[in-house]
């Protein structure tokens, strides 16, 4: 039995990278870097004018020659006391020393005056990159303003790592899929919500099935997943009572464990495994059946696991200030859902491992330390 960061260490460490694959740059959103994305050129790649105005050259009064095409750059050469209309964005022409804006400037009869700094609203090529300068590295999940970054110096492919193939298995005879709970049985709640938050991971699921408590229905299940799966992930059946049967699952599938149990509430029974299949070594994640137990294993250590496969770094959860003390089991860690104001949480509520209508409001969870007198954040994906 390990530690909360014993298991998190494991987790992010013992699964190698993806493959990468070329994406279209619009595609791109929400992908992982495989390789360094450098400038392919200087930004802007040229002077620029930071305002709709007039290009001037020396000082005032100055004699209007022309206009700079939008889009294009001028052949003209402005010389002492000329000017040119430009846009905001328009290339600079030559000979130009500033550039007045049309607010403080005065048009009369072909002539422009007004008083303006040498240098003036002019934008110099490579301000803002220079080529070949490193955007971002290798492992970084690109979000729409890197997007736009990448495109604006030149980029319409991007090398990104493949997007783990995640297949997720959900046990238990006692689960029902539409309508109210009756009759002992209970409505299924983690089939509408793990597949999305798996995503927000960044990775595929490429199906999800739910499968009755019998161990040769669920060997047979997983067994077709591996041909496809880069990631398994079950939930429920992960203790040892009678209809527990994921550990025998693992075993008839030879199974390495990386974890079995973590000392931590919720989340305590969670196992971890790595499954060879066709010279590929395939994580297989178990999550407890209660959903705020789930939920909280999987956000502590199916999202490590799943930043490994991508490549991407997984950070250390940082260290916030409690609004109240919390009771922890001796040696174990405690996850509490909640929220953060500044570095200050604030717990929601609803505290049991059946609950969801804490983790429902919370941004994240409290990773309270043994003893109840530190803390951490982790955060849940937001859409």
């Amino acid at each position: 039995m390990r530690t909360w960061d014993e298991a998190f260490d494991i987790a992010s460490k013992s699964f190698a990278h993806l493959g990468s694959e070329t994406v279209l740059l619009s595609s791109a959103f929400g992908r992982t870097l495989a390789v360094d994305a450098v400038s392919l050129c200087d930004l802007p790649a040229f002077e620029t004018s930071a305002m709709d105005g007039w290009a001037v050259c020396g000082p005032s009064p100055w004699k209007v020659i022309g206009e700079v095409a939008t889009g294009k750059a001028s052949e003209q050469t402005i010389g002492n006391q000329e000017c040119m209309k430009i846009s905001t964005g328009g290339v600079v022409p030559k000979g130009a020393t500033s550039v007045i804006p049309w607010e403080i400037a005065h048009e009369d009869a072909g002539s422009i005056t007004g008083v303006i700094d040498l240098g003036a609203n002019i934008r110099p090529a490579g301000v803002e990159s220079n080529k070949n300068d490193i955007l971002f590295v290798a492992g970084t999940r690109l979000n729409s303003p890197m997007v736009g970054l990448l495109a604006a110096t030149g980029h319409d492919k991007l090398v990104v790592r493949r997007k783990p193939r995640i297949a997720i298995f959900f046990l238990g005879d006692e689960l029902l899929h539409t309508g109210v709970p009756t009759d002992g049985a209970i409505r299924d709640a983690l089939g509408p919500q793990l597949p999305a938050m798996i995503e927000g991971f960044g990775a595929d699921v490429v199906f999800a099935r739910f499968v009755k408590d019998d161990l040769d229905t669920l060997n047979s299940q997983i067994a077709e997943s591996l041909h496809d799966a880069d990631m398994i992930i079950t939930t429920g059946g992960t203790a040892d009572g009678p209809k527990d049967y994921v550990k025998f699952a693992i075993s008839q599938l030879r199974g390495r464990y990386l974890l079995d149990c973590v000392k931590v509430r919720p989340g305590y029974h969670i196992l971890l495994a790595t499954i060879e299949h066709d010279d590929r070594h395939i994580a297989f994640l178990a999550l407890p059946g209660n959903p705020q137990s789930a939920i909280a294993a999987l956000t502590s250590f199916g999202r490590p696991v799943i930043n490994s496969l991508l490549g991407a770094p997984t950070m250390p959860p940082s260290a916030i200030q409690l609004a109240q003390e919390f009771k922890t089991q001796e040696g174990f860690s405690r996850l509490v859902p909640g929220n953060l104001e500044g570095s200050t949480f604030t717990p929601t509520g609803y505290l049991g491992s059946a609950m969801l209508r804490g983790v429902a409001q919370a941004s994240g969870f409290a990773l309270v330390g043994p003893g109840g007198n530190s803390a951490r954040w982790l955060e849940l994906p937001t859409f």
